[in-house]
């Protein structure tokens, strides 16, 4: 089993919110922008999509498996364990940005609950029938936060092309954006 790796920023997970605030300024080394909190932010929630996607924990690991009425169910193997059945809980991921840091939330109530029994093991949780094991899912790591700041430096000599550069010039050309 990998070793726990460090968790980034303020973190905070509960059965009603469960969330991670990020001091971008000891990433990047200087005083974040709005656009900066907002870009880490971003990159912050689909790196935790494409890592739970992956069927990868937190810690690196592999998730446990799923069961075999589950799997059965969802029309997968035991061991392709992605967390996503509906889609909901992972599209619940958003940010809020409080004094330019980025803070990662799930901002739906439901899906607040059954992340939190998916990162933890709960097993009293309604919604899931109090029946799903440990699958640490949530946040971002130590490592994880410092890539992304370094993807998103400014630098002296280059202009960084943000998700909102991209989706204007979308726009402009009439391009239209699907999930």
């Amino acid at each position: 089993m990998p070793a726990k790796k460090k968790a980034s920023g303020k973190y905070l997970v509960s059965l009603s919110e469960m969330s991670q605030e990020i001091d971008l300024e000891t990433y990047l080394g200087y005083k974040p922008k709005a656009r900066d909190a907002r870009l880490f932010a971003e990159l912050a929630i689909e790196t935790i999509k494409n890592r739970t996607l992956d069927g990868q924990t937190i810690n690196g690991g592999k998730f446990k498996k799923y069961s075999k009425k589950y799997a059965d169910f969802k029309g997968v193997t035991q061991n392709s364990v992605d967390l996503f059945l509906q889609g909901d809980m992972l599209n619940s991921l958003d940010y809020e940005v409080v004094d330019d840091k980025p803070k990662i939330v799930i901002d739906d109530d439901t899906e607040t609950a059954k992340g939190y029994a998916h990162q933890t093991g709960f097993k009293g949780h309604r919604v899931l029938d109090g029946k799903v094991p440990k699958r640490p899912w949530f946040g971002l790591t130590d490592s994880e936060a410092q890539n992304i700041a370094e993807s998103i430096k400014e630098t002296p000599t280059e202009k960084k092309t943000t998700l909102a550069d991209l989706r204007n010039a979308l726009a402009l050309l009439g391009i239209e954006q699907t999930e």
